[in-house]
């Protein structure tokens, strides 16, 4: 990315433009907003928090506002989440149900000792492991050092139903929190100790230190950059990072980092086409985050065989989200596999985004007959890459080709055929 060019969104987040894709990143209206809204909020909680491990990959990092917000919603609702994971385990263990049956031993119920050891932990998760795929090293390298927070972003309120679990976590009555700077000290660490020479890129220091993106940038994280290269983000000097930290933080953020603990975080970067990445993949993902640039734009990360490796390394309670819900996009991932759903924003009051799953009983909204008939016609035609290896012109050009020579009804006719039957 030789040409950074960032912006504030409406929620005093920042922003990006892509000069290659001549489009935004980012929602003008809130990158951090959607980031909770299309891939946070709409997480089945129940289901994550019955896994003691667990693995994202978050396709299309960017500067990182999917896999921040992940972290930053634990950070947020840490004794909430660790409250119902103890729910979660003592229900597992006296009952039979669908995950239950898969996570449980029956010996534990006999044991005492065993059974409380398993229910009574201040810990979330053993381990989180993040994929993170993005073709820019640079964004990479200035994610942790970025600006977030809101300004006035005000929701709508509503009475909360306990019995509905994402209600009852929720947060969608309160504004959008700003990413606490814990997480991203945690991510510049784990960028300094697996990929160091990201933060020696010298056009990623020419950016941090050019003066007309300094309001974009939090000045004391600038300065913890100058402590990682002058001790060698390569040696173990990297274990004093906290000590180093420490000088930058206010007494409440000494607290918070004491009692913010992920236990286990793993966060690999794969700099390269995430077709590359995503088809030789060995690993099983609780969670994809596929925010990828618009279909029209960048079909390569949209097509039928990218849709069919993510579902190979989907686990079977796994949940795939995207802000796309284009009759294409939603059309491949049907024939890939998936089964899918709505996502809902209760703050807009409407369906905004698909949810892609291998087990149905995870969609709370299902697609509407209208648009699964949408997907038969003409505008249901996905995008194909066969070798996974097409460029995006390429594969635009064979996607025109297809539709142009279909024997499908237009969008235009149906929904005309459909208003006029339901007159």
């Amino acid at each position: 990315m030789s040409d950074f060019q960032p912006y504030f969104t409406n929620d005093g987040s920042v922003g990006l433009y892509s000069q290659d894709f001549d489009d935004i990143y980012h929602s003008a209206s809130g990158a951090l907003t959607e980031a909770y809204e299309k891939f946070i909020y709409p997480i089945n909680w129940e289901v994550l928090l019955n896994h003691d491990d667990i693995k994202i990959l978050d396709i299309c990092y960017g500067i990182g506002y999917n896999t921040k917000s992940f972290f930053n919603y634990i950070f947020e609702n840490k004794k909430k989440l660790v409250n119902l994971k103890k729910n979660i385990k003592k229900n597992n263990l006296n009952n039979s149900n669908w995950y239950g049956a898969i996570y449980t031993n029956n010996n534990l119920v006999d044991n005492p000792q065993i059974y409380n050891d398993t229910i009574h932990t201040d810990n979330i998760y053993n381990k989180i492991t993040v994929t993170a795929i993005d073709n820019d090293e640079i964004l990479f390298g200035l994610s942790p050092f970025i600006k977030t927070g809101v300004k006035n972003f005000k929701n709508n309120s509503d009475i909360l139903d306990k019995h509905d679990i994402n209600k009852y976590l929720n947060h969608r009555n309160k504004k959008i929190p700003k990413i606490n700077d814990l997480i991203n000290f945690q991510i510049l660490s784990k960028i300094a100790q697996n990929s160091p020479e990201i933060l020696q890129n010298p056009l990623i220091l020419s950016i941090l230190n050019n003066n007309e993106y300094n309001r974009y940038f939090k000045s004391d994280f600038k300065g913890l950059l100058k402590h990682i290269l002058t001790n060698r983000p390569n040696s173990k000097k990297l274990l004093n990072l906290h000590n180093i930290y420490y000088r930058y933080l206010s007494y409440s953020y000494k607290r918070g980092l004491k009692r913010y603990k992920i236990q286990d975080f793993d966060f690999s970067i794969k700099i390269d086409d995430a077709r590359n990445v995503v088809k030789d993949d060995k690993n099983l993902y609780n969670l994809i985050f596929l925010d990828a640039f618009t279909p029209s734009k960048c079909p390569c990360l949209w097509t039928y065989e990218f849709f069919k490796c993510l579902y190979k390394i989907m686990e079977q309670d796994g949940m795939l989200f995207t802000y796309s819900s284009a009759a294409q996009i939603r059309s491949a991932m049907i024939e890939a596999g998936f089964e899918i759903g709505n996502i809902y924003n209760e703050r807009l009051n409407k369906f905004q985004g698909t949810i892609a799953v291998k087990n149905k009983a995870l969609i709370n909204h299902p697609i509407s007959e209208a648009d699964l008939g949408l997907l038969k016609t003409r505008a249901g035609i996905f995008y194909r890459d066969e070798n996974l290896t097409a460029q995006n012109e390429a594969i635009i050009a064979a996607h025109k080709t297809e539709v142009d020579n279909s024997h499908r009804i237009s969008s235009s006719q149906y929904l005309k055929a459909r208003r006029k039957n339901e007159l």
